[in-house]
Order: structure tokens, then C-alpha cells, then sequence
């Protein structure tokens, strides 16, 4: 039996381009961390969390993210608690990264754009 070996392109014409808006553009987001700024750069590679701010946005705009922080049971007494913001926010983030274990919660420390798209402070 004979194989074929030519190639289907699952999209002849290539991708969408949208003719009202140029790639140098941004646009404001508004996140739980505030007001950010958006660009699409096609040149530039990008990590499957760069698109996070997004999710961020979608999660302000309903007013998800602040009613999951007024549901939640964590409440701190004393100084030294980081607050349920940190800490959900913290979860929240190392699940939307993929990790599966504890440990790997310690790899958001080194992100340093997107714990602030959620309002997440260092202290």
C-alpha cells in the first residue's frame, strides 16, 4: 500500500490579522493589581504565562476575585500573617503555572510581573 507523504496546512490563509489595530499599540487592562498595559509583539517568544493578564482581567471585571477573598475562611491575627490575598493569590498562581507539588509554589517568588497583576505585595 502506498503512502501518501504531501502535507495538509490546517490553515492556508494564515492567521487573522486585524487591519484597526497595529502590533506597536497597547491597550489598558484592569487588573485586581491595577491598571496595566498590554502589547502584542509576534516577534517576540512568549511564556504560556504571559497571557495570564488576561484571566486577570476577566477575574476583576466579574468581581471574582474579590468575592473568592471575602468567601474565604483564612483570617490572620498578629502582624506576621501575609493575609488570605497573598496567600490564595499565591495558590492561585503556582496552579495556573502548572506545578503539582508544594514545593514548587517557592518558583512564583521569581516571578516578577504577574503576583502584581493580582495585587500580591512582597511583604
Amino acid at each position: 500500500m502506498k503512502v501518501s507523504e504531501t502535507s495538509i496546512c490546517a490553515n492556508p490563509q494564515g492567521e487573522f490579522k486585524n487591519p484597526y489595530r497595529s502590533s506597536a499599540e497597547s491597550w489598558p487592562l484592569d487588573t485586581p493589581g491595577g491598571r496595566f498595559y498590554a502589547e502584542w509583539d509576534e516577534e517576540s517568544p512568549v511564556s504560556r504565562e504571559g497571557q495570564l493578564i488576561f484571566f486577570f482581567q476577566f477575574l476583576h471585571a466579574g468581581g471574582r476575585w474579590e468575592q473568592f477573598l471575602e468567601k474565604c475562611p483564612l483570617h490572620y491575627a498578629g502582624n506576621r500573617g501575609s493575609g488570605a490575598l497573598n496567600v490564595m493569590g499565591t495558590v492561585l498562581l503556582s496552579m495556573l503555572c502548572g506545578h503539582w507539588r508544594y514545593a514548587h509554589i517557592n518558583a512564583v517568588r521569581g516571578d516578577g510581573v504577574n503576583p502584581g497583576l493580582l495585587g500580591i505585595s512582597d511583604g
